[in-house]
């Protein structure tokens, strides 16, 4: 009789290393035909589905929620409906041909071999092997289980936090972040917007700000880029993400090549994209590829907050509410600071301020 089949975990976006799983749409054991959705997983970028490669009766381990690292079977496809114990081998691998042996590994997981003086060799199998794995095999012991205490219960957090915890735990592991703000005068935003209006039509206080830092962009690069692999790295275009999170999970849809882009273009796609980001409708090409980002929180009435980095970039943009009897609003940059400094960055938010209140074109 031949082994079941493992259904690994796509990776759908070259930046994610893990899934986690959002909903079963099966039970275990169900008899599955070829094309079915079998489970849906959520990363920090998008939500999709696994269907079932062929025929056959589906068994899975995993319960909603659980973190798996792309690669690694998320469910097997038997032949029969006997209950059967997975392999630890399968457990761990693919049902493909083997690959390289660094094909198996993440760049992460690779760098922690290196420091801690381990060969592929030292890792069996065949499943993907993360940064996780490595650090389990250095301090020579299972991942410890989690604690239980007395004084508190444990807290839900949806599929897209998990996976947001995981993301922002890398990024934030050797970027050195600084923050600085500038107060932009509301009076002045309020003249230029009017202007803009009668020239354009409508146009929201994010669409400009999205407009203005993408003219500002190319000639300030050390904010449209990021550090890797030892160096600094910018960015070839602009393409600015901006935060939407409006009860459907937070997302950051991007403005692909901003820079270019008329004031129209960009209010026209920044609808656009929120209106199926509504509809659920937003791709995974939606959502990936910014260079930089920005988050406006000013419709929740929030006076001053420190914005947080996105992998693979190296500024985000913060917008504030009006502070109460000041006729004044926060811009907040945070940065990182491998690649500038809080000199620069105050003056990068001073030109956009400039241009937000009309002092310049």
């Amino acid at each position: 009789m031949s082994e079941p089949v493992a259904v690994p975990v796509p990776q759908i976006n070259p930046n994610d290393e893990h899934a986690v799983v959002a909903r079963w749409h099966i039970e275990k054991g169900d008899r599955v035909r070829t094309g079915q959705t079998l489970v849906t997983l959520e990363t920090t970028k998008t939500t999709f589905d696994v269907d079932a490669p062929q025929d056959g009766f589906a068994f899975f381990e995993h319960e909603p929620n659980a973190e798996l690292a792309v690669g690694a079977p998320v469910v097997w496809i038997a032949a029969t409906a006997d209950p059967f114990e997975i392999p630890s081998h399968l457990s761990r691998s693919l049902d493909t041909s083997r690959p390289a042996p660094d094909e198996r590994f993440t760049r992460k997981a690779l760098k922690l071999m290196k420091q801690h003086g381990l060969a592929a060799a030292d890792f069996p199998g065949e499943g993907r092997i993360d940064a996780d794995a490595v650090e389990t095999a250095v301090a020579g012991r299972s991942p410890q289980p989690t604690p239980a205490f007395t004084d508190a219960e444990p807290l839900e957090l949806a599929p897209s936090k998990i996976t947001e915890i995981q993301t922002l735990s890398r990024v934030y592991e050797q970027v050195v972040p600084s923050t600085v703000a500038v107060a932009l005068m509301c009076e002045r935003m309020e003249q230029r917007a009017r202007r803009l209006e009668a020239e354009h039509g409508p146009v929201s206080f994010l669409e400009i700000c999205i407009y203005e830092a993408a003219r500002l962009l190319p000639h300030w690069p050390e904010f449209n880029a990021f550090y890797a692999a030892g160096s600094a790295w910018k960015h070839r275009s602009v393409a600015i993400g901006f935060a939407v999170n409006l009860g459907k999970g937070l997302r950051v849809p991007v403005v692909r090549d901003t820079a270019r882009l008329s004031l129209l273009d960009v209010a026209r796609t920044v609808r656009d994209l929120s209106l199926r980001y509504m509809r659920d409708g937003l791709t995974i090409d939606d959502l990936t590829g910014g260079t930089f980002t920005v988050t406006d929180l000013s419709a929740e009435g929030v006076v001053h907050f420190v914005p947080v980095l996105n992998d693979r970039q190296s500024a985000i943009l913060g917008l504030t509410a009006e502070r109460s009897g000041a006729r004044a609003r926060d811009l907040v940059l945070t940065f990182d600071h491998r690649l500038s400094d809080g000199m620069r960055a105050a003056r990068f938010l001073a030109a956009l301020r400039d241009r937000l209140e009309g002092a310049e074109g």
